[in-house]
């Protein structure tokens, strides 16, 4: 997949803020097409981070794409020992030779030119359609470089490739027999990158791939290849020194906003990623000094996800909407307000932030209220635009300070517990709606009768609010009063304090 156009982050100091993505020319990317193969140079980063740390790597793609052709030149350019086992086929037996009991009873393995051992690189093609028990078997080897216990000290790269399990798009149907990898395996893979297929290239590039069948690598290429995982490995030590307090900060946002989108990275995942982040951008400032970090971190964050591999799905982009936004709170400077506005996760606790902070732009503070009103589910919604529409804030009320818009979306929802409701409506005796009404009335006549005009004035309000949901068919059920009401207490004690909590609540207390 292109990488895509970076948006300037805030300019900051290496050592603690990522940096600004300069506007330069497209990093020259050549050293796949020097093996023969077009298409595919979207992948030079990625590749050369995994060479250059010798981490795991898998290949996702169509069949007929190039990953097996392209893990198999690139063994043979950089003069590498490798075996190349097909996950479908392969017996152990294959993989660790003949066992036979030596002269002092121990069990020792009859070595064969396809066994593992003394081999430098290992490229398991269709590891998708292995059975349980053979990825069991070929676990130890991805994740510790181990068989049976024993280590296989001359093992470097472990590759593997795969065309998508099996799914209900019609682009996987053909692929039956591809099944996801278990979790915890494809989590061992730290790189897992998507091959693009060829039906997306332009007419010129297509046909390009189709007269590069007859052509193979290129005389120079093994020396290229070797340079530049020499000089990404090289780069390594600086990129981590310079970049690994922001990266960690970026990962840990990333996580954080993938998890609220249901897509959970594990611990080991955000350790790879972090790690991938500073593999990839050294990879590409061997072809571009100019190369920039938030480019770099977004190459890495697309082919370090394991859900494609186990058959989960995340979308490009919704991923690419919590990269920005990870970037973007990553690239806070620490003095800066924003810096600990951004870092809240609780929507109504970041107003709160900006409402307090000192120089804070009325733009700014626009942009976070118009999002938390749109995130904050109803009840929470209400008490936060009351909050900010009155005085309760010490702040005289705060719709002077945003835009017109903004200030009519919290006055509109305001008028949902301001203003009386009229309904008219005929519901089926003992029907849902007609429950859902009879659970309104008793929550609000439950304190029908307090003589404390807060406690009234309260019950009025909720009772609005509650009205306004129902005649809008936001209360399906009982249940959902007693959450709206629950929500409207919690956000008007968190906003208010506790002092306020007993005139604000009435009937929800």
């Amino acid at each position: 997949m292109a990488t895509r156009s970076s948006r300037a982050a805030p300019a900051a100091t290496p050592s603690t803020n990522l940096s600004a993505v300069s506007a330069t020319a497209p990093p020259r990317r050549d050293l796949i097409a020097r093996l023969g193969l077009v298409g595919l140079a979207s992948l030079e980063p990625v590749v050369l981070a995994s060479l250059a740390t010798r981490s795991p790597l898998l290949l996702i793609g169509s069949h007929g794409s190039g990953k097996s052709l392209l893990l198999e030149r690139l063994a043979v350019a950089l003069g590498l020992s490798w075996r190349h086992y097909n996950a479908a086929l392969v017996n152990f037996d294959d993989l660790v030779g003949y066992p036979l009991p030596d002269e002092r009873g121990q069990l020792r393995f009859v070595q064969t030119p396809a066994s593992v051992w003394g081999a430098q690189c290992v490229f398991i093609d269709e590891i998708s359609r292995a059975r349980l028990d053979v990825q069991n078997r070929l676990f130890p080897i991805i994740h510790e470089r181990r068989v049976q216990g024993i280590a296989l000290e001359s093992l470097q790269h472990r590759w593997a490739a795969m065309n998508p399990p099996a799914g209900d798009d019609d682009d996987q149907a053909v692929y039956a027999g591809s099944q996801p990898l278990d979790l915890a395996l494809a989590d061992r893979f730290a790189l897992q990158a998507r091959v693009p297929d060829w039906r997306v290239f332009g007419e010129a590039e297509q046909e390009a791939v189709i007269r590069a069948s007859q052509t193979g690598p290129d005389a120079q290429a093994g020396a290229l290849w070797s340079a530049a995982v020499q000089a990404t490995r090289d780069r390594l030590p600086m990129v981590q020194a310079q970049w690994a307090p922001s990266i960690a900060r970026y990962v840990r946002l990333l996580a954080a906003l993938l998890a609220e989108a249901g897509a959970v990275l594990s611990a080991r995942r955000a350790g790879m990623l972090a790690s991938n982040v500073v593999a990839v951008h050294a990879a590409r400032l061997t072809a571009e000094e100019a190369a920039g970090i938030e480019d770099s971190a977004w190459i890495a964050a697309l082919n370090s996800m394991p859900f494609a591999a186990a058959g989960g799905k995340l979308d490009d982009a919704k991923l690419l909407a919590c990269h920005r936004e990870a970037w973007r709170q990553a690239a806070a400077r620490a003095e800066d307000p924003m810096s600990r506005i951004l870092a809240e996760r609780d929507p109504v606790a970041r107003v709160k932030l900006a409402l307090a902070a000192t120089g804070l732009p009325d733009g700014e503070l626009t942009t976070i209220v118009t999002d938390a009103l749109a995130s904050c589910p109803d009840g929470r919604r209400h008490a936060l635009a009351e909050w900010l529409f009155g005085g309760d804030q010490g702040e005289g009320g705060a719709l002077h300070r945003l835009s017109v818009v903004a200030a009519e979306a919290v006055a509109e929802t305001v008028r949902d517990v301001a203003c009386v409701q009229e309904i008219h409506e005929q519901v089926q005796p003992n029907g849902q709606r007609h429950r859902v009404w009879k659970h309104l009335q008793q929550r609000l006549g439950a304190h029908a009768t307090s003589s404390s005009p807060q406690a009234v004035e309260a019950a009025e309000r909720q009772g609005n609010l509650l009205a306004a949901m129902f005649a809008a068919g936001r209360l399906q059920a009982e249940a959902d009063v007693d959450l709206v009401l629950e929500r409207y207490r919690t956000t008007r004690e968190q906003l208010c304090g506790s002092d306020h909590v007993g005139a604000a609540t009435g009937v929800a207390a």
